[in-house]
């Protein structure tokens, strides 16, 4: 399998687990946080199941999953603004469902996942190779920015070549 092949697998697959946790989340939405783990941890291994990943692949989606979740509700909890500002980018641009179902994760947990932001002890770092959301990306470097209008896998910084980001708001 080549590498676009792999960015388009692993990319549809978080969507997928994305979209499974929000499902999921249905069933369970007033409860604590050890239930967005268990959703998690639900979709991770239903993607393991239907062979759309490996079980390592799926990990690091798990991963991936948590580290978005946890940035936009500490964005949410900090800020006291819209989703909409931590995309950071033209909503217009931004496919309806995937938006929907991620709007829909970051509402249904705000509460769970504020737990998590005040855990949090340091600023989340995204890094070259992984898989992000839509949202916009810095880089820690050069503070160039990328703009993600779908889930993809994420390239060294095109202006220094530097691996690790962060996520921005508007202001």
């Amino acid at each position: 399998m080549n590498e676009q092949e792999l960015e388009k697998k692993l990319s549809a697959a978080y969507d997928k687990m994305m979209e499974r946790i929000n499902q999921l989340l249905d069933k369970a939405e007033h409860q604590a946080l050890p239930v967005l783990q268990k959703n998690i941890d639900k979709a991770k291994n239903q993607a393991i199941e239907l062979k759309e990943v490996t079980s390592e692949e799926a990990e690091k989606l798990a991963k991936y999953l948590k580290r978005d979740l946890h940035d936009a509700a500490q964005h949410l909890s900090q800020s006291g603004k819209e989703l909409s500002t931590w995309l950071h980018f033209d909503l217009e641009l931004v496919e309806d469902r995937l938006l929907d179902i991620f709007a829909k994760v970051a509402d249904k947990t705000s509460s769970e996942l504020a737990q998590l932001a005040e855990q949090a002890k340091q600023a989340t770092e995204y890094h070259t190779g992984e898989i992000t959301s839509i949202g916009t990306l810095a880089c820690k470097s050069c503070e160039t920015l990328m703009h993600f209008k779908k889930t993809g896998r994420i390239p060294p910084c095109p202006k220094c070549h530097k691996t690790v980001f962060v996520r921005t708001r508007r202001k």
